[in-house]
């Protein structure tokens, strides 16, 4: 699928590679941190250990994972998740995944050189266990004064195909209260979507694509179609955040009662992560040598990574680093080069520490 491995031996011949990575795609409108610090950081750390001859029991792996943002072909991250297994995605359905101009996955990996014979099965291509620095992404850190994020899990999220129905009729000609405009329904089930996350205070609901089927000034659209991004905390507490949501498009229906109707699909979802002690002390201790207890603060990702699919099978844990003013997928997106020193820096001591526990010496 494209991932790519750059395996370091270690002395090891049993063990499998200690991971290391992210993603270097990035949204169409997205920053220049997110996803790619990891990677980068992630190759100072085997250019560290091989300049200096650092011998370490266990191989140690950079990984770049495929298509993490889904942004051109519909799915994040999708081929962290195939590799998992635990993905309801099949390698062979993200291979057939089209993108805006009806080019599929298939097609573009081999267009690239990217179609590999490396089976993408931790069953086959495993790791002993999976570290990921990251940017923040949000304002907590920056708020907290905070230099380190200590990463404990991943929220869960879902994303929701819904598809509003009507009746095409002419834009001059039909009454007002003969309608059955499908994007009248749909305005309304979009502005739902926020007030209802507002109201509860379950999570955070976003619409980010609309499309309109008929596309023609003169015409009442009959069908639009949009996509909701669901996230909370928990598994649970996303279950009543999408009832509640889709209850108050019901209510919506039924009050208008203009003739409209809407489908929902589920297109993709991941589920609550929650990251393995072993290596969460790995990443604390290396942030307190670097910084001290003070400048460290355990928290809870509100975006979704690679390595909530990779902590389905093996040992993982993510470092984070401030954002400024928390802006991500956007071009304004920053971090200082110091703070990328110092993500980089916990990066490869919470590695040396793993590895040292997993040494028989």
């Amino acid at each position: 699928m494209g991932n790519i491995f750059a395996i370091r031996p270690g002395t090891s011949k049993d063990k499998q590679p200690i991971g290391m990575g992210s993603h270097l795609d990035t949204q169409p409108a997205g920053g220049r941190y997110d996803g790619i610090l990891g990677v980068q950081a992630a190759l100072e750390v085997l250019r560290t250990l091989h300049e200096n001859n650092v011998q370490t029991h266990c191989p140690v792996a950079l990984i770049d994972w495929t298509n993490e943002e889904g942004a051109r072909f519909p799915g994040a991250m999708m081929c962290s998740g195939v590799w998992s297994t635990k993905s309801a995605t099949s390698l062979e359905d993200c291979y057939e995944v089209k993108d805006s101009e009806g080019c599929t996955m298939r097609k573009a990996l081999q267009d690239i050189g990217y179609l590999g014979e490396t089976p993408c099965d931790y069953r086959e291509n495993g790791l002993e266990s999976y570290f990921e620095l990251h940017i923040e992404q949000g304002p907590k850190l920056e708020s907290a004064n905070k230099k380190v994020g200590v990463v404990t899990g991943v929220q869960g999220m879902k994303w929701f195909s819904v598809r509003c129905s009507g009746r095409e009729g002419h834009s001059g000609t039909t009454p007002m209260d003969q309608r059955s405009d499908a994007l009248v329904t749909a305005a309304r089930f979009v502005a739902a979507v926020s007030e209802t996350a507002k109201a509860t205070s379950l999570g955070v609901a976003t619409v980010g694509v609309i499309n309109n089927d008929t596309q023609s000034q003169a015409t009442i659209p009959s069908g639009v179609e949009f996509i909701i991004d669901i996230r909370c905390s928990t598994d649970q507490i996303l279950e009543e955040l999408c009832t509640a949501i889709f209850k108050s498009f019901d209510e919506i229906i039924q009050r208008e009662n203009d003739g409209t109707s809407y489908d929902i699909v589920r297109t993709w979802g991941l589920p609550e992560s929650i990251f393995h002690e072993d290596c969460i002390q790995a990443v604390r201790s290396a942030a307190i040598n670097e910084v001290g207890e003070a400048q460290i603060m355990d928290i809870k990702s509100s975006a979704g990574h690679d390595a909530a699919w990779c902590s389905t099978v093996v040992k993982s844990s993510m470092i984070f680093v401030p954002s400024k003013d928390g802006i991500s997928h956007n071009p304004a997106e920053y971090t200082t080069p110091e703070d990328c020193t110092l993500g980089a820096q916990v990066l490869l001591q919470a590695v040396l520490s793993y590895d040292k526990g997993c040494s028989p010496d």
